[in-house]
Parts: C-alpha cells; structure tokens; sequence
C-alpha cells in the first residue's frame, strides 16, 4: 500500500466531494444505532467517521482500520480536530483481520456493523478479507459497501485503476450476495459505476 502513503497528502482534496453523497447514504441505509460496534474497514482518511459518528452517538465504539500509516495519520488528525473519543485506529493488513488481531489491541472481536467503502476493489484477497470481516459480524450484524464495479476494459477502467491501485472489474456485488443473507445495491452514482449496497450476517 506504499501508493496509499504517497497519495495520502492528497487524497481527500480529490474524493472527499465526489464520494460524500454516497457515503451520507450508505450509512443511513446501515440503520446504525446508539451504543453500536463498529469496524470501518479501510478507513483511510477517515472519511466516513462523521456520519457513522452521528449515527451511533459517543456511546458507540469505532475502530477504523488500514494498512497504510500515512493514511492513518490524516485520520488520526480528523479525530484530534473533531475531538471524537470513541474511535481507536488500527495499522493492519485486512488479510489478518481474525479476532487475533483485535484480541493482540485489546479490542473486542466482534461488532455490529462492518462498513468498508472503496475497499474490495482495492484490497489484495478480497474475498478473504470480506468473509474474515463476515466472521466479525454479531449474529444479525449488518455490512455495508460502496465500491465500484466497471466490467468494461476500455479507457475509464484503465484511468480508474491507475488512480486508485484498484481492480474496479471484481464483481464485489455479487461475492457479496453468496454470503450475506438480503444483500441488495441500494443505488447507483457516478453513470452506474459507483453503487452502495448492505445485507446481514445469517
């Protein structure tokens, strides 16, 4: 992820409007409640904190987690500026995300809510890493994903790609669809290449 460290001055200046509408939706559509769990998984720049905050209140526990330490470091600096008490990050690889890890922090492995936005596109073992953050998952516990998915091998996938570190042609949807229970894209941005979607752990 050292394209993550080398783009991290920038990146809010460049996503943080495009996305911010989808991201408001995404988490109203998760339902959040007061007092809820939640793993934000590639948290980035921490762009999502805001509307997961307003949604679970200060009782409510926040991990982000992301494997780029530059990334973190502009999340930590939103946290500070916010004065959020209730979020702890986490410099991890997704692809050792089993209650071990947590269980090494201190942090309880189990949660509510996994939101993950712009992540199984960009992350290597997506699959993994989606059931490993299934596993996490209380009984019922609900997952939310804004992602892209853009099947075409023309210029926009090759310029997106090259832009993100991303592989925007994994059908992120329909993985998702074979593990959670009621898995559904909610809606669409950006000509129908950027989507939101949630389901339940069964």
């Amino acid at each position: 992820m050292k394209w993550y460290d080398a783009i991290a001055p920038f990146y809010d200046l460049f996503t943080s409007a495009i996305y911010r509408r989808a991201r408001a939706h995404l988490v109203t559509r998760l339902n959040l409640q007061g007092g809820e769990r939640i793993l934000v998984l590639a948290c980035g720049t921490g762009q999502s904190f805001d509307a997961i905050v307003n949604r679970t209140g200060p009782q409510g526990k926040i991990i982000g987690l992301d494997y780029s330490a530059a990334m973190l470091s502009r999340a930590r600096k939103r946290i500070e500026k916010n004065q959020w008490n209730n979020i702890t990050l986490l410099q991890a690889d997704a692809r050792n995300m089993g209650p071990d890890l947590f269980l090494h922090h201190n942090i309880a492995p189990h949660f509510d809510a996994v939101v993950a936005v712009l992540a199984f596109s960009v992350l290597p073992g997506w699959k993994q890493v989606m059931q490993a953050a299934v596993n996490l998952l209380n009984p019922g516990g609900k997952m939310g994903i804004l992602d892209w998915y853009r099947p075409e091998n023309d210029l926009v996938t090759h310029t997106v790609n090259a832009l993100a570190n991303a592989e925007i042609g994994r059908d992120v949807a329909g993985y998702a669809a074979t593990i959670l229970n009621d898995f559904k894209v909610h809606k669409r941005y950006l000509g129908g290449n950027v989507w939101i979607g949630t389901g339940r752990k069964t």
